[in-house]
């Protein structure tokens, strides 16, 4: 039984997606806000290049908070995200938080927490060090256990402040075998013991990935449920073994917790420059996102490569792949280029990424990391670059057009006025 409330917001996000994807195949009623336009910016051609942000750290950072507060206290977590995104003029984002920890310190797994960036998993320490220890494990009490609770409340907050549900984040199996069991260990099974690791991914998959994602979607309904996928990637591992021993998983998952109305999708790795033919990789993930969703032209997919890869291979590669599959591409601004700058340097970044990559559409911008430190100049530098450069259609001669400068007030005077406590 759905509640009212949900139910109120269901009939709410139906209407939006409605209203974005008819503007992406060319019916505009009215204007977009910035979840349309990220809908619209998958599906089609929105107004413009839609500004994906990851608030993170640096949400963290910019309101003096710890990481055990910010990892920790929903509110906390919500509101300096919230701010963030707000102050920068983002056009959607989801709580991210230390999604690859969440399930494994509900099983166990031991974490170091630091002061200025996210917890991570105590490497020295691996949950499962013998096979007897996979026997024993118990799996976790899905949205009890370790700091799920707080990933549930968080949700909550951002649907009261946002209105619409997030995007949701599990961790995918293959990274979580990875860092109960310890990288060396993993690849020295996968090549004496395979039954071992499929066992262990057979448990990873069905009795905690999955359980959690259906709690995931009890709270919030989210639409699309992203498990990232960091260590399948190459040359952290072939592309063979990730198709023997990740992909069926993920399949499976996607099987057992996909819907008409929601999309279960592994993403998140790289490596497209660290093989021979980068369409291996490329194909890889889609398969990843594929698999296992049903109605598959339906589907919000997005292709996303990291800037590490696509300064390799080529932007325009993996635009023409991304056309050839109908999916979207996602590329992300540098990291570091945001926090060394100068703006000078983002802009031209940004209006190459446009140029490069928009087309006619079916394209996101991506800022998914800001180190904590960063001048704020850079960041807003970033956002305005993108809003300008990447109305549709894309001009002729964008190469010649001038930057206009963004103006900003400092963000503790934003903050007086309309930020939200912390």
């Amino acid at each position: 039984m759905v509640a009212p409330d949900m139910l109120k917001m269901q009939m709410k996000v139906m209407l939006k997606l409605n209203k974005a994807m008819a503007y992406a195949y060319g019916l505009r009623l009215g204007r977009l806000d910035g979840f349309e336009r990220l809908i619209a910016g998958i599906y089609g051609t929105p107004d413009r290049v839609p500004v994906l942000a990851q608030p993170y750290t640096y949400a963290m950072g910019m309101h003096g908070l710890s990481a055990r507060t910010f990892f920790s206290e929903p509110r906390s977590f919500i509101n300096a995200s919230s701010n963030f995104a707000r102050y920068f003029g983002i056009d959607f984002w989801s709580p991210v938080f230390d999604f690859y920890n969440i399930e494994l310190e509900a099983l166990g797994q031991k974490l170091i927490w630091r002061d200025r960036s996210e917890p991570d998993v105590d490497t020295s320490d691996p949950l499962i060090k013998s096979e007897e220890d996979l026997r024993r494990l118990r799996p976790p009490r899905a949205g009890r256990d370790g700091r799920m609770p707080y990933v549930l409340e968080s949700y909550r907050r951002y649907m009261e402040i946002m209105g619409v549900p997030p995007m949701a984040y599990a961790c995918s199996p293959f990274t979580m075998a990875v860092l109960t069991r310890g990288y060396v260990n993993l690849i020295r099974d996968m090549r004496r013991n395979p039954a071992f690791v499929h066992r262990l991914m057979e448990f990873l998959s069905m009795e905690v990935v999955v359980p959690w994602i259906d709690k995931l979607v009890e709270t919030t309904s989210a639409s699309i449920v992203a498990i990232s996928d960091a260590w399948a990637s190459q040359p952290n591992v072939t592309v063979e073994m990730v198709r023997e021993f990740c992909l069926p998983y993920t399949e499976k998952i996607a099987r057992a917790t996909n819907s008409p109305l929601r999309t279960v999708m592994d993403t998140a790795s790289w490596g497209e420059r660290a093989v021979e033919d980068p369409r291996e990789v490329l194909d890889l993930k889609v398969d990843m996102m594929a698999r296992g969703n049903y109605f598959k032209p339906l589907r919000p997919f997005f292709l996303l490569v990291w800037n590490e890869d696509y300064e390799v291979v080529g932007i325009p590669y993996v635009k023409r792949y991304a056309e050839e599959k109908k999916v979207s591409l996602l590329l992300n601004v540098r990291p570091d280029l945001i926090e060394s700058g100068p703006p000078e340097a983002i802009v031209e970044n940004v209006r190459k990424l446009i140029w490069e990559g928009a087309g006619k559409g079916r394209f996101v911008l991506l800022i998914n990391l800001v180190p904590v430190g960063t001048p704020v100049e850079h960041v807003h530098t970033a956002v305005a670059a993108a809003k300008q450069f990447g109305v549709y259609p894309i001009i002729p001669d964008l190469d010649t057009q001038t930057f206009l400068k963004p103006e900003f007030p400092p963000f503790e005077e934003w903050m007086r006025k309309e930020g939200l406590p912390v």
